[in-house]
């Protein structure tokens, strides 16, 4: 019992040091990534009274006995923010209005399988039977390379300079490289697959660490 209480108090100290003295690092979660099948995790740590650091990574895992396709990959990310305007209310250089250009690079690989189509609009056989549509599974493979450079704008807010919410939003240039099966005929609003222009948006929930 009595340890439980001192590793209560050494957390609770640690806590209390950041409520006091402003948060100076932040540990957050992207609850959006969850939906493509990835956990992604970034690390914040104020460099200047106005200046930031932000690496982010990820990793992206999709095995869907409902789903065609099986995929994994990486991303990172590295932001350089400069908050423009601070919220007076909190000690924590990290809270506030913020803009920040930003360099990201992905890789996926995945397999899988796909229909295809011979005859769509059906025939009778030789035993006067009507065949609905005539075709084959085709297995594939790929992987996808990408790098992407822009700039995106958000705020920050922390609560009892202890829990964070952000939001942002911005946009750059993608380039991506695909190899192995011809993904843009079937696949074109795979973002992972675009070369040119694309939005960014975003909300992350975190902690002072």
């Amino acid at each position: 019992m009595k340890k439980i209480i001192l590793v209560f108090s050494l957390v609770l100290g640690v806590f209390t040091s950041n409520a006091q003295d402003g948060a100076k690092a932040l540990i957050k979660n992207s609850p959006f990534h969850f939906f493509d099948g990835t956990f992604n995790m970034s690390y914040e740590k104020a460099i200047s009274n106005s200046k930031s650091l932000n690496f982010s990574g990820g990793f992206h895992l999709q095995d869907n006995s409902w789903s065609s396709e099986d995929g994994i990959g990486w991303t990172g990310e590295l932001q350089l923010r400069k908050y423009l305007i601070n919220f007076k209310k909190q000690k924590s250089v990290l809270s506030g209005v913020y803009v920040a250009p930003y360099i990201k690079g992905a890789y996926f690989r995945s397999e899988g399988e796909d229909w295809w189509y011979v005859q769509e609009n059906g025939y009778y056989d030789e035993n006067d039977l009507w065949i609905e549509e005539v075709g084959y599974y085709n297995s594939y493979s790929k992987e996808i390379k990408n790098i992407q450079g822009g700039l995106l704008m958000g705020a920050q807010l922390l609560f009892g300079n202890i829990i964070s919410l952000e939001v942002f939003l911005g946009g750059g240039i993608q380039y991506s490289e695909v190899e192995g099966f011809n993904s843009d005929y079937y696949n074109t609003s795979n973002m992972k697959e675009y070369t040119g222009v694309i939005p960014r948006i975003g909300f992350n929930i975190g902690a002072a660490f």
